[in-house]
């Protein structure tokens, strides 16, 4: 009896561990969020008391990181606002406490902050010996993760001094840290793309810009500056298309980079007529900017007008004949080789257009096969149930074959069965067809995620199999409201949630809803059968065998994958989880109010 007093006392305790460390986590994510929000503002008290509520509750729970990360951003809210001694005295106090604590991360901290500080008072010098203690330290200790904020602010200050060496050198460290965060290598190459440009090196600016663009699509980084396409454009002489992009620049940039067009197109007078433009803005005289393109641009017209005006005068009588064959001879030349270029240009690209053809050709066949074997298994399934119809059809019609009422009432039954099995698969082809004619589905509804999930819970436990209990959890508000579809996301969650009491026998069934990013992941999981790792890939495809002769009845999986596309999110199934099967699935998060 004390045996069991004493593990229940155990398990009580756990428990309300487990409940205090959630309720610490959740407290810690809601510190920080509302720090990040005040750092930005006047709220100087409101920012500190924040502040340190999370400095506390990270010490308890031992959240080392953000305890020295939300200490330093006291320092950064100073210094931003001119109050040196006060950023100088934090980073001191940071320091000392961590070399009593013997922590590595707030020894970083300490580094970092101090750098930030002497970068905000424009002390150069020390902000860049400091960054680059910071970036020692960061990779001696901590040799797996990317310094890449600390060298992007040298390569910053490498700018500023218009040191191009300096800038390119730690371009070129930041694409070589481990894990290097997306922002970060977006700002290392587009300081690589400008010197390619200056340098006319098409080859390695091509190389960068398509790193650019990948970076652009997979990750949706900022850091793409316009310039970037303007300057592809230029390089590859689509001048008309740079002008074009050019009206997306800023006015300086776009007047400076339209002078360069137009002296590349020949128009002299409107390349020097933009040069006065960018002057005029600038408020310079001469333009210099980390070898920039127009400035050489700029003289080198002027070199040529003169040498050429001279000669002309010099040579205008005797030398006229000899000059007009020289310049012959040069046109000749710049036509042979821009045709030349023209051929080699087709080449490539009847050479690209012949791979499309086959990448297209191979996709077609794909498609083709695809179709057979949908229209095969949609067969098949149709003729599993229309068989037992057709069959026992013909028993009850037959006068001579008596059938006791047991008999008779068990046929029709199976008869029932299997038309109802017939015409939800109609239903469904019907509802995927729907679905993939459809290229968006309209936002029309508002709804709380909390409410419709909950709705959908209590609408299918009915229908749970004996023994089996279903749930829902969310870290959602219920006032918490999205801009949605809502039949969509009731036929999703219907078609998930019928998966789930189809191939669970007994255990749990659980509907969750929480915010990941800028979206709402939402995730069934269940305690049944699980899939075979061998045919995980294949679940949203349609009647695939699951190993067992088990199949896929029906299109739910795959009518699911089609909503979530036409929302805009992605669906998976979640093979880390062994207890059974969880499908997962986020959805872009539209605010009331938005398009």
């Amino acid at each position: 009896m004390k045996r069991i007093i004493n593990l229940i006392l155990l398990a009580f305790v756990s428990l309300n561990s487990l409940a205090v460390s959630s309720y610490n986590e959740k407290d810690v994510k809601r510190l920080r969020a509302e720090m990040l929000r005040l750092i930005s503002t006047a709220e100087r008290e409101k920012f500190y008391e924040v502040s340190n509520k999370l400095k506390d509750v990270c010490q308890k729970i031992g959240d080392e990181r953000t305890f020295y990360t939300a200490w330093g951003n006291q320092a950064d809210y100073e210094s931003t606002r001119q109050n040196y001694a006060k950023a100088d005295e934090i980073a001191e106090q940071i320091a000392r406490y961590a070399a009593e604590q013997n922590s590595h991360w707030g020894n970083y901290i300490a580094l970092h902050t101090r750098a930030m500080t002497a970068l905000q008072k424009q002390d150069y010098n020390a902000a860049e010996e400091a960054f680059k203690r910071a970036v020692d330290f960061r990779h001696k200790y901590f040799p797996k993760e990317s310094a890449g904020d600390d060298l992007q602010e040298l390569m910053k200050i490498a700018n500023h001094r218009k040191d191009q060496k300096a800038g390119l050198m730690y371009a070129r460290k930041i694409l070589a840290e481990p894990d290097v965060a997306p922002i970060h290598k977006g700002r290392a190459l587009f300081r690589l793309s400008q010197f390619a440009f200056n340098k006319k090196n098409i080859a390695q600016y091509d190389s960068i810009y398509n790193v650019l663009m990948q970076l652009k699509e997979s990750d949706g980084i900022a850091a793409i500056e316009p310039v970037v396409e303007v300057n592809y454009e230029i390089l590859h002489g689509n001048y008309q298309k740079a002008m074009k992009l050019c009206e997306d620049l800023s006015p300086d940039k776009k007047a400076e980079r339209m002078a360069v067009i137009y002296h590349l197109m020949g128009n002299n007078d409107k390349a020097y007529e933009m040069m006065a433009k960018f002057k005029k803005i600038n408020d310079s005289i001469v333009l210099v900017s980390h070898g920039n393109v127009v400035a050489s641009c700029y003289v080198q017209m002027n070199n040529e007008r003169l040498k050429l005006e001279q000669k002309m005068l010099e040579d205008e009588n005797a030398q006229l004949k000899s000059w007009l064959i020289y310049i012959l001879c040069i046109v000749l030349v710049i036509i042979l080789a821009v045709v030349i270029w023209i051929h080699h240009l087709r080449i490539k690209k009847l050479e690209k257009e012949k791979a499309l053809l086959e990448s297209e050709k191979k996709r077609a066949e794909k498609a083709f096969d695809m179709k057979n074997e949908f229209i095969t298994n949609i067969t098949n399934e149709l003729r599993a149930p229309l068989n037992p119809i057709e069959g026992f059809s013909d028993i009850l019609a037959t006068p001579d074959y008596q059938l006791q009422t047991e008999e008779r009432e068990a046929l029709r039954g199976m008869i029932k069965d299997s038309s109802k099995h017939i015409t939800r698969l109609i239903d469904e082809l019907a509802e995927i067809s729907f679905y993939e004619s459809k290229k968006s589905l309209p936002m029309n509804y508002t709804m709380s995620p909390n409410h419709l999930a909950r709705h959908m819970v209590d609408a299918m436990r009915p229908h749970c199999k004996e023994g089996v209990r279903m749930f829902f959890e969310s870290d959602l508000p219920d006032d918490y409201a999205v801009q949605t579809n809502q039949e969509a996301m009731e036929a999703l969650l219907i078609h998930l949630l019928e998966n789930a009491v189809k191939y669970t026998d007994k255990g749990v069934i659980t509907l969750a809803v929480t915010e990941y990013e800028d979206c709402v992941r939402t995730s069934v999981t269940d305690t049944g059968r699980g899939i075979p790792p061998e045919r995980r890939e294949h679940v949203f495809e349609t009647f695939r065998e699951l190993g067992d002769n088990q199949k896929l009845q029906g299109l739910g999986l795959s009518i699911c994958q089609a909503i979530v596309k036409l929302l805009g999110g992605k669906i998976w199934l979640d093979e880390s989880y062994t207890d059974g099967t969880r499908f997962v699935y986020d959805v872009p998060i539209h605010k009331s109010g938005e398009a």
